[in-house]
């Protein structure tokens, strides 16, 4: 038996049968990660919704992480990014399975969003974990055919979740969104395009140790996509996550407008580019999560979107 978060069983689940294959094979998986890599299972981590993550001893006396998902492109991405970028940004990889969707991990502490540090600090910690993941090496295969860049994705996306959930938020708010979103689309170039991680949230920064080469600020990234796009988009996840305060915020524009500003100002990267980025990350998370069953969180995403029509 293991302890999977609920979270993490509703989100299987909203994939049908695929999903609960998954989950009713994931004991077995485990029960044989364990053997191989020789490892005792310590308690399960809460905190993400598409995998079941674990503390583990390995045979050494050693601690790391266990994680398995949903075998497929996803985790291939994430093995290939993390073992590209080499602690650099990023958790080390010590082993994986590409098979059993498992990765065995560096040990990390709590994630950015549980620090308790003012919004500014957060920025400016995210702004530079990022600057050091974007200097992983582009893949060989680096070419992204037309009409295959992240924001045309995200165009196919919200028009079909918008339709499909029943129109949830206003059409002015999609319409917005999509408008961004091609523009995006219509900048997209290769040669100022990074190694994204693709979510790169405070839940997805966590905390090292001890600081060490490759995470000087004592922080470093996990759980990449991996994909080759623009790095404001990146810096357009980190301003989506602010719902609480746009939703309270008597200037929400001006507030996520301030935010972009000092993200520009850490990175060099254009602070309008991050705000369009921001505004189609919040759209488009709010329909994807309500998609797979996370309906509250998704609407309070698409609420704060609202407000920033102002």
């Amino acid at each position: 038996m293991i302890d999977l978060p609920e979270r993490v069983q509703r989100t299987a689940r909203s994939k049908g049968a695929e999903g609960r294959r998954w989950l009713d094979r994931l004991p077995d998986d485990v029960l044989h990660l364990c053997g191989t890599w020789s490892l005792t299972l310590g308690g399960a981590l809460d905190g993400g919704s598409l995998a079941y993550v674990a503390r583990v001893r390995t045979g050494d006396g050693g601690d790391a992480v266990l994680k398995v998902s949903p075998p497929g492109p996803d985790v291939d991405a994430q093995v290939k990014t993390l073992l590209a970028a080499d602690g650099h940004g990023y958790a080390r990889l010590y082993a994986h399975d590409l098979a059993r969707g498992a990765l065995l991990l560096e040990p990390l502490g709590a994630p950015l969003s549980a620090a308790g540090l003012p919004v500014a600090q957060v920025l400016d910690l995210s702004a530079t974990v990022l600057s050091q993941a974007w200097r992983t090496p582009l893949p060989e295969s680096a070419v992204v055919a037309p009409g295959e860049d992240k924001a045309s994705g995200l165009i196919e996306l919200i028009t079909v979740l918008w339709s499909e959930l029943g129109r949830p938020c206003s059409q002015e708010l999609v319409e917005r969104a999509l408008r961004y979103a091609r523009r995006r689309a219509e900048a997209f170039d290769p040669d100022r395009s990074v190694v994204c991680h693709g979510d790169p949230h405070p839940g997805n920064v966590l905390a090292v140790p001890s600081p060490r080469a490759g995470a000087e600020c004592g922080y470093v990234l996990v759980d990449p996509d991996g994909f080759v796009d623009d790095p404001a988009y990146d810096l357009g996840v980190v301003i989506r996550e602010w719902t609480a305060e746009v939703l309270t915020a008597a200037d929400p524009v001006g507030l996520l407008r301030g935010y972009c500003a000092r993200l520009a100002a850490a990175t060099g990267v254009d602070a309008q580019r991050i705000w369009e980025w921001g505004f189609v990350e919040r759209v488009s998370s709010g329909l994807y999560l309500m998609r797979h069953g996370h309906e509250e969180y998704g609407r309070e995403f698409l609420a704060s979107g609202e407000r920033l029509l102002l």
